[in-house]
């Protein structure tokens, strides 16, 4: 898979720049362009989040458990 889209389906870790934090599941990668993508995630709290790939300051895989 490349780029942003390997990690649909994954459980992941993020925080912003803003310093928000969010633990889910990447549900959606919009294809755009400019070097601009959309991320959206259900976090643990099954809320939807949809944040910028530019806003991003860390993202990690979780442990499956």
């Amino acid at each position: 898979m490349d780029g942003w889209k390997y990690w649909i389906g994954k459980k992941v870790f993020i925080i912003l720049k803003n310093h928000r934090q969010y633990s889910g599941t990447v549900i959606e990668v919009s294809d755009e362009k400019n070097g601009l993508f959309w991320i959206s995630i259900i976090d643990k709290f099954d809320k939807r989040i949809t944040f910028s790939n530019v806003e991003l300051d860390v993202i990690q895989e979780e442990d499956k458990k």
